[in-house]
């Protein structure tokens, strides 16, 4: 303690000082107390006085006329001896009763013997009785009271306002950069044990919730750093230039996950086995319509029809088609939306039958060929005719109908939505009304729902190209090459020009 030795030697200087007054008042009272029979030589009241000297009338002692001549006897009247200067008699007289009277040196041992006595009591320490006493009591509460704890050192605090710059917090007494992670930012956003900030790839876990994943590179916490860290279904694809999971847009991203297929059109998720059904195989896996485990990845169906008639009643919602498939698949009545996915699939429709045809629910079909043969006298490449009182919904995306005799799609009270696909060489074909079409035939339109057309390409059909019975929507609608006509007036669709970015069916 640095207050302690202040306190204390001032009070003992407060102390000590009372005792040199002590002393100094009370010293001449006990040296001349001691010396009982001190007299002043110079006053009497009889014949007081030491040899060669007599007591004058007014009470003084001087020294004798003549003493120790022939006349020595006589005495001079009190007025002479007043009269006669005081010599070295007086001296001499009080040095031969030097035991009696006080000499030059009997004032020097008094004089002496205070100095000595206010010297101890100045430069002498207090008794240590004394001392204890002051140090137990006064001394001991005074240090308490002032400082009981070590000086502050350089970062110490009680408080963040006793803290500043690029250690702003007080913790435990300290200034450090950070209490929590969340006081920490950029490439350092992780509060370690020693509350500094660091990178998260310096510790192991620690992120928060709202951004769990490290990126190592940076030391940034983000919302994620690949794929693995994008556990929500709909958000399965971690965006490497914002660090985000989002949905997924392409079946590239869902490689290696189940099918291997992006549900865009639906809600951005990656599908998986569980809700898929294979048809077709490839390479030396075979294919069965009648095993148990008919339509899974190692033992896929090897028709079309009992494919999708599998996914619709065991309600699977995905249907993944694989290399060339003999007939396709008609007459489905879809009791809940169902995904068909080619991956390089080619659907050969068999003599006299439609290639894919659909009466009720909604299908999205994407990346499939349907080739007819003019041959063997085939169908309709799409045929989606709503039945009566059934509601029909026909997605087509990236597909190819080609080489269809009867046309190429035909569409009858279904809503449909047609994208990035090619509908050429069919026809001539004919619709039950007698309307002869060969690319595209609108023969009704929805009660509700879409009749759109974005970046089709109608392209050398054996009949005109796109007809209508009432106005529809066409965006980008390349048409070139058909018999009779390319767009039916009726449709209200105007051709775009050449095939670029923004006009017909993108590779």
């Amino acid at each position: 303690m640095q207050a302690s030795p202040k306190l204390t030697w001032n009070m003992r200087g407060t102390i000590l000082a009372s005792w040199v007054w002590c002393v100094a008042l009370l010293a001449p009272i006990v040296l001349f107390a001691c010396d009982a029979t001190r007299r002043d030589w110079q006053t009497c009241y009889t014949n007081e006085c030491g040899p060669g000297y007599v007591c004058t009338v007014d009470h003084r002692c001087l020294a004798a006329i003549d003493a120790g001549s022939p006349d020595a006897s006589t005495t001079d009247s009190p007025q002479e001896a007043e009269d006669v200067p005081v010599a070295g008699g007086l001296d001499g007289a009080l040095a031969a009763d030097a035991p009696r009277v006080d000499s030059d040196a009997y004032e020097v041992a008094a004089m002496g013997a205070l100095d000595a006595a206010v010297d101890e009591a100045i430069d002498s320490p207090a008794p240590s009785a004394f001392d204890t006493e002051i140090d137990s009591a006064v001394d001991a509460r005074a240090d308490s009271a002032i400082d009981t704890r070590t000086p502050d050192a350089r970062g110490t605090c009680s408080s963040d306002d006793d803290c500043a710059g690029s250690a702003p917090f007080c913790v435990d007494g300290r200034c450090e950069a950070c209490r929590t992670s969340g006081e920490c930012r950029g490439g350092a956003p992780i509060c370690s044990t020693d509350h500094t900030c660091v990178s998260c790839a310096v510790v192991d876990g620690g992120c928060p919730l709202s951004a769990p994943a490290c990126e190592t590179d940076s030391g940034r916490c983000v919302e994620c750093a690949s794929n693995d860290d994008c556990p929500l279904a709909t958000k399965p694809i971690c965006d490497a230039a914002s660090n985000t999971c989002v949905a997924c847009t392409s079946d590239t991203q869902c490689t290696g996950v189940g099918p291997s297929v992006c549900m865009f059109h639906l809600d951005g998720r990656c599908a998986d086995d569980s809700e898929t059904i294979y048809v077709g195989s490839i390479g030396t896996n075979p294919c069965s319509d009648l095993a148990s485990n008919a339509g899974t990845a190692s033992v896929p169906y090897c028709t079309a029809q009992k494919g999708v008639l599998a996914a619709n009643s065991k309600g699977r919602a995905l249907v993944v088609m694989r290399g060339g498939l003999a007939g396709g698949f008609t007459a489905i009545a879809l009791t809940s939306p169902l995904t068909v996915v080619g991956k390089n699939a080619v659907i050969t429709p068999t003599d006299l039958s439609d290639g894919i045809g659909i009466t009720s629910g909604e299908i999205y079909l994407r990346g499939l060929t349907v080739a007819g043969s003019a041959a063997g006298a085939t169908g309709v490449g799409i045929n989606a005719q709503a039945t009566v009182g059934a509601t029909l919904a026909v997605h087509i995306d990236r597909c190819t109908i080609s080489g269809n005799p009867g046309g190429g799609v035909l569409l009858a009270g279904a809503a449909f939505d047609i994208r990035n696909t090619v509908v050429s060489a069919n026809g001539p074909g004919q619709t039950l009304g007698g309307a002869v079409f060969g690319g595209i035939r609108v023969d009704s339109l929805p009660i509700a729902g879409a009749a759109r057309l974005d970046l089709v390409s109608i392209e050398s059909n054996l009949a005109p190209g796109l007809s209508c019975s009432d106005g529809i929507v066409g965006e980008g609608v390349l048409a070139s090459g058909n018999a009779l006509l390319d767009i039916a007036t009726g449709c209200g669709v105007a051709a775009c020009g050449d095939a670029s970015p923004t006009c017909g069916a993108q590779p």
